[in-house]
């Protein structure tokens, strides 16, 4: 394993590795969340491949100091791209989760000569409408007593206190309760917060342009690359735009991994690691 820290566009950038043989970059969810809650889930993986883990600009480990002038979705594109030449690969094998996923697809679509296999994993969908579709179904799987605790938090004031890390956390366990297959899974995922979360979160406020009407399914045809589209059973994603994703790539092929839902790794380890294999040994 390495692990240290990269200049990347002016910016101190952690990164990781682990492992041999063909090089996977995984590009986690979030945004503001980190490469942790990937692990130790993914490390059945490095047995075969050289995984790269990253934190994102103004993530994890890395540096919340930013240039404001490229917060946006280009920026995160070029990120990954001076990471690929820092570590001297003439191709990269790229698994994008969440919202990682639509940096992979950015990426892909900017870089397809870059990219051997892409695997859009439980990704956010090409477009801002159909984003926001999912987002709203998925609202209606939070339960009610969980729902009640998430209204208690935001309106009592919790989030300004002084030590408000516990509190953050607890939300996002309870968002991503309601994503998993079986909500007992939520105490496999391991997610760190830093105690500036919130700033950092506040940096990300200057996505917002980008996020309001992005609509990436025309360019979708500009990736020759063979993609994995893999969601879970469970994900709302399955029945809205899955099959459109898939059909607007050009050389890809979706599978719904059964028994899971937005964490295919924690959830059915077995198929996921099937699935990932199989299509990157192709």
């Amino acid at each position: 394993m390495e692990e240290g820290y990269m200049i990347v566009n002016g910016s101190d950038v952690y990164y990781k590795t682990m492992g041999e043989g063909e090089p996977l970059l995984v590009i986690h969810g979030g945004p503001v969340l980190d490469h942790s809650y990937f692990l130790p889930h993914f490390e059945r993986l490095a047995k075969d491949y050289q995984l790269i883990f990253y934190d994102q600009r103004a993530c994890g480990k890395s540096s919340i100091e930013i240039d404001s002038a490229t917060m946006n979705l280009a920026g995160f594109v070029d990120d990954i791209e001076q990471i690929r030449q820092k570590l001297g690969h003439e191709k990269l094998n790229v698994y994008g989760h969440s919202w990682g996923g639509l940096i992979a697809m950015k990426y892909a679509i900017a870089y397809d000569d870059k990219v051997d296999h892409l695997i859009l994993s439980n990704s956010m969908a090409p477009s801002a409408v159909d984003w926001q579709k999912e987002n709203l179904e998925a609202a209606k799987n939070i339960n009610a007593a969980d729902q009640r605790r998430l209204d208690v938090i935001v309106s009592t004031g919790l989030l300004r206190s002084a030590n408000a890390v516990p509190y953050i956390k607890e939300m996002m366990l309870l968002s991503f309760k309601s994503q998993m297959f079986d909500a007992r899974n939520i105490n496999k995922l391991n997610l760190f917060i830093p105690e500036d979360f919130q700033q950092r979160s506040a940096v990300f406020g200057l996505l917002g342009p980008d996020l309001g009407t992005y609509d990436l399914y025309a360019d979708l045809s500009k990736i020759k690359s063979p993609t994995l589209v893999l969601f879970g059973q469970s994900e709302a994603a399955v029945n809205l735009h899955a099959q459109k994703m898939t059909k607007a790539l050009p050389n890809s092929r979706l599978e719904v991994i059964k028994n899971s839902g937005h964490f295919p790794f924690i959830e059915n380890p077995t198929e996921f690691d099937k699935s990932v294999r199989s299509f990157l040994n192709q």
